[in-house]
């Protein structure tokens, strides 16, 4: 589409002085009338006669200037959508393909008082919610939005051609864009007077800001930022906001990956694990053709939970412990007691609802909602140095531990993510390890951080004692036998691999500021005392790294709450960290504002949004 839009006839932005068109002075004083009166009646309710009233003139007039009330809603509707039109688009071809200036003017333009009057856009809605039934209504609407929708898509196309935008994908982001102004609009309606255009404004160039990084830089922006153009952490605000909380329960958790365990541990007909995050639940279980399964843990009767504990066997069918509801393995209902006191029950339409499951080098991911990419693609990266050690063929060594943090889930993850506190916060850690350290992330979400052991090592009796006894794994290629990496699936899903054994972990949110990290451990089998000794040590030393980070992060979590901090600056040590960050700006963008939003504002809109309401 061109962005060269010709001169829009505007004679209706302004009432003339002059007798000859008194005319032009009266039609839209009947059509400010109108808005008006639309306004405070609503659609339905508008008549002639209020309508006069309103403007203070009498009945006839309306007859004698546009024939009949159907007419004048229709000339009012036109005035808005030129109105629309003669404010935008001017705006837009003004700067002459500066499409970063053209999609700052839309914002500017949007806000304005002009458009964002709060009974204009009343009006504008209603009209939208007769659509259907009036031809009128839909071609001046339709047509008003969809040239509307088509200019910010080709603006948000050209940016994201630009080669470091390649992940970025044009059309959803420039629909989001169109939500959130759409959503203010909303709130305008609700707030009136009191809507805060400086903060919705704010708000979408940070969305720009956070879909486009390095762009949509303000003059206040530039004056903040480091001469050095050093990384800037999210701000503190995120991590104790409930608000958010709420967004990334409802959002990001909802179609996350989360490990469920592990196929060594439901090897046989009946064998189930369980898996509990926020408000739902969930297992997974083996049926009699050796098939996983995961589904909803509620019983289809009451709620009740199907299976109890981390995990369990069920010898012929799965039962509920409450009524006694029973199902088979593939989540058909089974048997319901006394079910002649149920008439019309069908047990073919009453089944368990069945969840996403994904095998990944043997590893059991489930998510509650699908959406995205499997864990295999996005792990693609690093899946040949991980299938290396032989996940799938390992058993656990202890078992499922939980611990739970007055510490928020992204400050666990920030600090798992970099290597730059080792030497003072892992003092025992870091003598054991080489300074040089492999960092990388990629832009689906995933990252590795890798560090090779010492020639001589320093630390304490458990990390002296470690190296010294380290057996060699002659299955491993050369370079990972003494070497510890630690990959992530963004947002929580963590691996701790080492040559003698591998822990996974995650961090699940309970609420702002406070998380739950549940993993587990597990290794090949291999009786060799040194292996066992090896073992036992990494156990010794990462139970005492697990202390320090606690520490560290409690600390952390104080100051991010203290009112002294709002955010911080990113060595080039803390790479992964800014990965993980910008992966955050890029899946709520909201996390990039300086200051949370007020409480049932651009959050509350967003997630309406993706729930589709």
């Amino acid at each position: 589409m061109n962005l060269e839009f010709g001169p829009i006839n505007n004679a209706l932005q302004s009432a003339p002085n002059t007798a000859r068109d008194s005319a032009t002075v009266r039609r839209q004083q009947l059509i400010d009338a109108t808005i008006r009166t639309i306004a405070e009646f609503g659609l339905s309710r508008t008549t002639v006669a209020r309508v006069t009233e309103t403007a203070a003139l009498s009945p006839g007039i309306v007859n004698f200037y546009f024939k009949s009330k159907d007419a004048l809603l229709v000339a009012t509707l036109r005035f808005l959508v030129q109105e629309f039109e003669s404010t935008l688009y001017p705006a837009i071809d003004s700067v002459r393909g500066d499409v970063e200036a053209a999609l700052l003017a839309v914002i500017e333009r949007w806000f304005d008082p002009v458009l964002a009057d709060p009974r204009k856009v009343v009006v504008r809605y209603a009209f939208w919610s007769e659509s259907q039934t009036r031809k009128e209504y839909l071609e001046l609407c339709g047509d008003s939005d969809a040239a509307f929708g088509a200019t910010v898509a080709e603006l948000f196309a050209r940016l994201a051609a630009a080669p470091e935008f390649a992940h970025v994908n044009a059309e959803a982001a420039a629909r989001g864009f169109e939500g959130l102004l759409d959503g203010y609009w909303q709130q305008l309606i609700i707030d009136g007077n009191n809507f805060d255009r400086d903060v919705a404004m704010s708000t979408s160039r940070d969305y720009l800001q956070n879909v486009f990084p390095g762009r949509f830089i303000t003059l206040d922006a530039i004056e903040l930022a480091e001469p050095e153009q050093i990384a800037r952490t999210l701000p503190a605000w995120i991590y104790q906001n409930q608000e958010l909380f709420e967004l990334e329960r409802d959002t990001l958790f909802a179609t996350a990956w989360q490990i469920a365990g592990h196929i060594s541990e439901v090897p046989s007909c009946g064998d189930y694990v369980t898996l509990e995050l926020h408000h739902r639940r969930a297992f997974v279980v083996r049926d009699e053709q050796g098939k996983l399964r995961a589904f909803h843990n509620s019983c289809r009767h009451r709620g009740h939970a199907v299976v109890a504990g981390n995990r369990g066997h069920c010898d012929k069918f799965l039962q509920c412990q409450y009524h006694g509801w029973a199902y088979h393995f593939d989540g058909r209902l089974r048997a319901v007691p006394a079910e002649k006191s149920f008439p019309g029950i069908d047990r073919n339409q009453i089944g368990l609802p069945e969840l996403e499951l994904e095998v990944f080098l043997g590893f059991i991911f489930i998510r509650f909602e699908s959406d995205g990419p499997s864990v295999a693609e996005r792990m693609a990266p690093y899946r040949n140095e991980m299938a290396a050690y032989k996940f799938e063929q390992m058993t656990a060594i202890d078992g499922l531990w939980n611990v739970e943090l007055d510490i928020d889930w992204k400050n666990v993850m920030d600090n798992y993510l970099e290597d730059y506190h080792f030497p003072i916060g892992h003092p025992g850690l870091y003598g054991l390890m080489n300074a040089e350290y492999s960092r990388d992330v990629c832009p689906q979400g995933v990252s590795r951080l890798s560090h090779s052991l010492r020639d001589i090592p320093a630390g304490g009796w458990s990390e002296r004692m470690y190296h010294r006894l380290l057996p060699v794994r002659d299955d491993l290629p050369e370079e990972l036998r003494r070497r510890w990496s630690y990959f992530t699936l963004f947002p929580n899903v963590t691996f701790d691999v080492y040559p003698d054994r591998m822990d996974y972990f995650e961090m699940l949110p309970l609420a702002p500021g406070r998380c739950r990290l549940r993993g587990r451990s597990y290794a090949l089998a291999d009786s060799r005392r040194e292996m066992r000794a090896a073992r036992y040590l990494n156990r010794r030393i990462n139970q005492s790294v697990q202390r320090e980070d606690e520490k560290l992060t409690e600390s952390v979590q104080k100051g991010l709450a203290s009112g002294g901090y709002h955010s911080g600056l990113l060595s080039e040590m803390e790479v992964v960290v800014k990965g993980f960050h910008d992966w955050l700006r890029r899946e709520l963008p909201i996390v990039g504002n300086h200051e949370p939003p007020p409480p049932g504002g651009a959050m509350h809109t967003r997630r309406r949004l993706i729930a589709g309401v």
